[in-house]
């Protein structure tokens, strides 16, 4: 009897060992899932979405060009990072990769934000990857082609609705929020000497899009608030601009919309602020891509002139 007894506390207690093992492998996989499921669902904004597709291997090795496509960088978003050496540029990563000088000690000459930064462009082949191109990439876009012409760039990564949403404001309030924005970046970094605002239109693509030499292009419009102290610094620099863009081809620029009653854009925190509309919903980004590598020709031409004329 009392052998028997012993044996039944015995078989109690291994099945207490048990059920406690089972209750701490239960909370460590509830936890465990718990992490996973955190990191798993984690929104990733866009430009993590671009810095994570550019040092994929997969993309890098072309293993989507078998399926009939570029990588998603280089033809989804149009950011193409190319091997062409620009003496600048060149000096600039000599003296970075020999540590005499530090990125923090390349100053920003133009700085490029969205008002509207969710506006979006057709996506071809970006669908497959739930990336939609918007005027946010339109704008690394447009970085990229400026920092390899030397011409030091920062693009506004900062979410304008989030912005709107602190401050309880709606959609029209945009502008609102993207100034409070720049203005930070412009106190921040006074060698900022370019501002532009990147939008797109909502025009039909037959207004938006132009070939040149068997090339989609999409067209630019320059768009001014009148009403403010700076407005004839602004509209030279545009004039510029639209010029240089008509000198490359007549058809690619859409001419200046001079805003008399309903805004400033912005455009009084700068002499040389532009907004800068780019194609519409129905350009893709390939032909916003080729009017950019333009654009960002133009601003280099306009950039020399401005520092010859300090020289002189």
């Amino acid at each position: 009897m009392k052998k028997r007894f012993k044996t039944h506390k015995y078989k109690k207690n291994i099945i207490k060992k048990v059920l406690l093992f089972v209750i701490i492998v239960l909370i460590v996989v509830f936890f465990t899932s718990s992490i996973l499921y955190k990191q798993l669902t984690t929104k990733f904004s866009e430009i993590e979405i671009i810095d994570i597709l550019l040092k994929n291997k997969e993309f890098n090795n072309g293993y989507f060009k078998k399926n009939g496509m570029d990588f998603i960088v280089d033809y989804a978003l149009g950011i193409k990072l190319d091997n062409k050496k620009d003496s600048n540029k060149e000096v600039i990563n000599i003296l970075k990769n020999n540590k005499i000088i530090k990125d923090e000690d390349v100053k920003p000459l133009v700085y490029i934000y969205n008002t509207h930064q969710t506006e979006e462009y057709r996506g071809i082949n970006a669908n497959e990857y739930n990336v939609i191109p918007t005027v946010l990439h339109a704008s690394l876009i447009l970085k990229n082609k400026l920092d390899e012409l030397g011409i030091p760039t920062i693009v506004e990564t900062n979410s304008i609705k989030e912005i709107l949403n602190i401050n309880g404001w709606s959609y029209r309030n945009s502008y609102k929020a993207s100034k409070l924005l720049a203005s930070d970046t412009l106190e921040k970094n006074p060698s900022i000497k370019y501002v532009i605002d990147l939008h797109r239109d909502s025009v039909d693509e037959s207004i938006a899009k132009v070939n040149i030499n068997n090339k989609d292009y999409a067209k630019i419009m320059i768009v001014l608030g009148e009403g403010h102290a700076g407005f004839e610094n602004n509209l030279n620099i545009a004039n510029r601009v639209n010029n240089y863009l008509k000198e490359f081809n007549n058809e690619l620029s859409r001419g200046i919309d001079i805003k008399k009653n309903s805004g400033i854009y912005n455009q009084d925190l700068s002499n040389n602020a532009l907004l800068i509309e780019v194609g519409g919903p129905y350009n893709d980004i390939n032909s916003v891509k080729n009017t950019l590598e333009v654009l960002a020709n133009v601003y280099k031409r306009v950039i020399d002139e401005d520092e010859k004329a300090k020289e002189t």
